[in-house]
C-alpha cells in the first residue's frame, strides 16, 4: 500500500518533436536537495512497474518512470516517421525540461538512473554520454553489453527489415517455421519461446519494428562506458550492474568484456548477482538487490 503522503500519477509531455509518457511517484513536499530517480522499464513492459524498485532508494525520492518508445504514450510526433531514432541528447534534455517545469522548488537535483533489461540500455547510454549529470546508476538484468544477432539483423540491415515486414505479412508461415526448427532441435526451447513471443501478434511485431528502431542510438560503446566509469565513478558516485543467477536472456557472462576492460583500481563500480531469473520485480528479489547494494564494498 502506498503511504498517504506518496502519490502516483500518469504523465505525458512533449519536447522537440517527441511525446514522452510514463508515471510519476513522489511526495507532496520536496527538499532543497532532492533525489530524482529516472527509470526505464523493459521491452513490452510498462512504466508503472518500475515502482516495484522504489525500496532501492530514499523514502522521499521522486521517481519519474518513462515509457520506452511505442509503449504507452511515448512516440515520435508527425511529421517524424514512426521508426525515427531518438537521439540521447534529446531524451536527457527532455528529462531535464520536465524536472525544471514540475519541480521548480528543488534547488539541486540528485539525478539517479534506473534501468531494467532494455531500459538498462537506455540508462547506460545516457550515463556513457552524460556521466557528469548523474549521481548514481543502477541497471537490472542489463541489456546493452552485448548486441544479439536478431536485433543486429532486424535493425541494422536492409535485408533484416525486409524479412521482418515479410513476417508481419505471413505470421502463420513464420509460426510454422519457428515450430519446425524447434521440432528438429535446430533452436533451443528458450530461443523458440523468444521467437514466438516476439512475432505472434501484430502488436508485438510492430513494437519490435518501431521500438527497436526508435532506440537504435541507445547502444553504449564499451570504450565509452570504460572512460565514463574510470573518470566519473567514485566512492560517492556509483554504478551497479545487477544480474540474475538464473537469467538465460542476459547472463552475467555478458559483462565479462566490460569487467576485463575496467581498471582493477576502479572504485564505485559493482557487478552483483541475485537469485533470480530475468524477472526481478518481485518484493523478495528487490529486497535481495537492496541488501546486495548495501553490502557492496
Amino acid at each position: 500500500m502506498i503511504p498517504p503522503e506518496i502519490s502516483e500519477q500518469p504523465i505525458a509531455w512533449e519536447y522537440r518533436g517527441w511525446r514522452f509518457g510514463g508515471w510519476l511517484r513522489g511526495g507532496k513536499t520536496f527538499k532543497s536537495t532532492q533525489e530524482v530517480v529516472v527509470a526505464f522499464h523493459g521491452f513490452d513492459r510498462n512504466a508503472r512497474e518500475m515502482f516495484n524498485f522504489s525500496p532501492l532508494f530514499e523514502d522521499d525520492s521522486v521517481m519519474l518512470s518513462i515509457s520506452l518508445l511505442h509503449h504507452d504514450k511515448s512516440t515520435p510526433l508527425p511529421p517524424l516517421p514512426l521508426d525515427e531514432a531518438l537521439e540521447p541528447s534529446i531524451l536527457i534534455d527532455g528529462i531535464e525540461n520536465f524536472i525544471s517545469m514540475n519541480f521548480s522548488t528543488i534547488k539541486k537535483v540528485k539525478l539517479v538512473l534506473l534501468g531494467y533489461s532494455m531500459g538498462s540500455r537506455v540508462a547506460l547510454t545516457l550515463f556513457e554520454k552524460f556521466p557528469y549529470k548523474l549521481s548514481k546508476v543502477i541497471v537490472l538484468a542489463p541489456d546493452g553489453l552485448k548486441m544479439g544477432g536478431l536485433y543486429r539483423f532486424v535493425v541494422n540491415t536492409r535485408l533484416g527489415k525486409y524479412f521482418w515486414r515479410l513476417i508481419d505479412k505471413k505470421p502463420k508461415t513464420n509460426r510454422w517455421f519457428i515450430n519446425a526448427m524447434r521440432s528438429v532441435r535446430l533452436i533451443s526451447k528458450h530461443k523458440h519461446q523468444f521467437g514466438r513471443y516476439h512475432t505472434d501478434s501484430v502488436q508485438i511485431r510492430r513494437r519490435v519494428a518501431f521500438g527497436w528502431a526508435g532506440h537504435k542510438l541507445f547502444w553504449p560503446e564499451k570504450e565509452g562506458l570504460v572512460k565514463a566509469i574510470n573518470e566519473n565513478i567514485t566512492h560517492e558516485k556509483k554504478i551497479y550492474f545487477i544480474f540474475g543467477k538464473r537469467d538465460k536472456i542476459i547472463p552475467y557472462t555478458w559483462s565479462k568484456s566490460l569487467r576485463d576492460a575496467l581498471s582493477k583500481s576502479t572504485t564505485g563500480v559493482h557487478f552483483l548477482k541475485v537469485s533470480s531469473g530475468h524477472v526481478m520485480r518481485y518484493a523478495s528479489i528487490v529486497q535481495e538487490i537492496k541488501r546486495a547494494i548495501k553490502d557492496a564494498k
